[in-house]
This record gives structure tokens, C-alpha cells and sequence, in this order.
């Protein structure tokens, strides 16, 4: 762990710490240097063309890099919680007619939270991160009393889903992996909360037809 790290880690209070002692890094000590890692993409979200401009960069990383992990720390802290009360809801075994649900909020959890999760996510939508976790939470505390209410939702879901995924496997990495591709994945997650938790709030409009045509001009961007 470096310096600027070991600073962060001695700040932390025990809450905090069971906080972030479980998390997909496998580690506190991963957790925040993927933390620092995502600080510094913050940080350095222009390009630098000239010597000059390089070095106002190295300088202000090093100047903020802390300050700014420490922000990340406190932001992944709730995420991470929100997490937790999903995970703790979670029934070992489900009842059968509560399966299909059950199996899709895991494979959600997965999706949100792979190792690496603070990096992938971005400063910028962490607290987008927490909305989710805690629309799941809602949607789990309300399951046994709307089964068919939330076999409808989750069926609507995976169609856009599926078209989704349709799209990856005919893209490139490379393209796959861009700003307006990778958007369309958080737009999904947007319709998720519509449906399950909608008093949340969306930042923006959200349906199934905005994601099919966002799917379409991707598309249609193929050469």
C-alpha cells in the first residue's frame, strides 16, 4: 500500500472498515487502490498534448489524489452498505415461485460488482450505483407479496436485455467498450429502478423504447 493510501487507511473508523471489509476487490487494501485508481481516472479526464500541460497534470494528481480517494472511499462506503442489505435479504434457498427473480437480483449483483467495481463504475456514477442496489433492495422486500407484479417487470427487462446483449456480440471490444455503448447498459439499470422503485427518481427518461432506439443507432453507426 503506498503513503497517500496508507493515510486513507489509518483515517478509516471501525464502521467504516466492516463498511468496506467486504467487498468484490477481496480486500480493503485492493478496495483502495482501486479507490485511488478511479481518482486518478478522474483526475485525469483531458488529454494532454504539451510538456507544459503534462506537468499542471502530475501536479494536480499529486495534489489531489488524496482528497479526491478519500471522496471515492466515502461514496463506494454507501454503495457498498447498500449492497450489504441486498446480500442479507438474499434467501439461500428460495421458495420456487420466488427463483427466476431471486437467480436475476444475484446475476444484477454480479453485474454491478465485479472486482474492479469502483474503476468500471466511475466517480461520477457511484451514487447511480447505490440508486440501484437500494431499487433491488425494495424490489426484494416487496417480492413474496407481488410475484406476478414482478415476473411481469423482470420479463420486460430481460427483453431489452437480450437485445443488449445481441448488440456486444456483434461489436468489437473496442467498440463495446465505448461511452455511448456502455451507457445504454446504465440506462437499462435506469428502467429497473422505474419499475421496481420508482419514488428513487431517474435522472433522465427512461423506457424500453429509449433503450431499443439508442440499441438501433448504435447499429446503425456499423460501417
Amino acid at each position: 500500500m503506498t503513503a497517500p493510501l496508507k493515510a486513507i487507511d489509518r483515517q478509516l473508523d471501525p464502521r467504516t472498515r466492516l463498511a468496506l471489509g467486504a467487498n468484490p476487490d477481496g480486500s480493503l487494501s485492493a478496495l483502495l487502490d482501486d479507490c485511488a485508481d478511479a481518482a486518478t481516472d478522474t483526475l485525469m479526464a483531458a488529454p494532454v498534448w504539451t510538456f507544459d500541460e503534462f506537468t499542471a497534470l502530475r501536479d494536480r494528481v499529486a495534489q489531489n489524489l488524496v482528497p479526491m480517494t478519500a471522496d471515492i472511499v466515502g461514496r463506494v462506503e454507501k454503495a457498498l452498505s447498500a449492497a450489504q442489505e441486498v446480500q442479507l435479504l438474499l434467501p439461500a434457498e428460495p421458495p420456487a415461485a420466488q427463483t427466476d427473480a431471486i437467480t436475476d437480483l444475484r446475476t444484477q449483483l454480479d453485474r454491478l460488482l465485479p472486482p474492479g467495481f469502483v474503476t468500471a463504475t466511475g466517480r461520477a456514477h457511484l451514487g447511480d450505483l447505490t440508486r440501484y442496489l437500494t431499487a433491488s433492495r425494495r424490489r426484494l422486500e416487496r417480492l413474496p407479496y407481488a410475484l406476478e407484479a414482478d415476473r411481469a417487470r423482470m420479463q420486460r427487462v430481460h427483453a431489452v436485455q437480450d437485445t443488449y446483449h445481441e448488440l456486444l456480440r456483434g461489436l468489437p471490444a473496442t467498440r463495446a467498450a465505448a461511452a455511448d455503448v456502455r451507457d445504454i447498459a446504465r440506462l437499462i439499470e435506469e428502467l429497473r429502478v422505474s419499475l421496481w422503485a420508482q419514488q428513487l427518481g431517474t435522472p433522465r427518461a427512461v423506457s424500453e423504447q429509449r433503450i431499443y432506439r439508442a440499441i438501433d443507432a448504435v447499429w446503425s453507426q456499423r460501417p
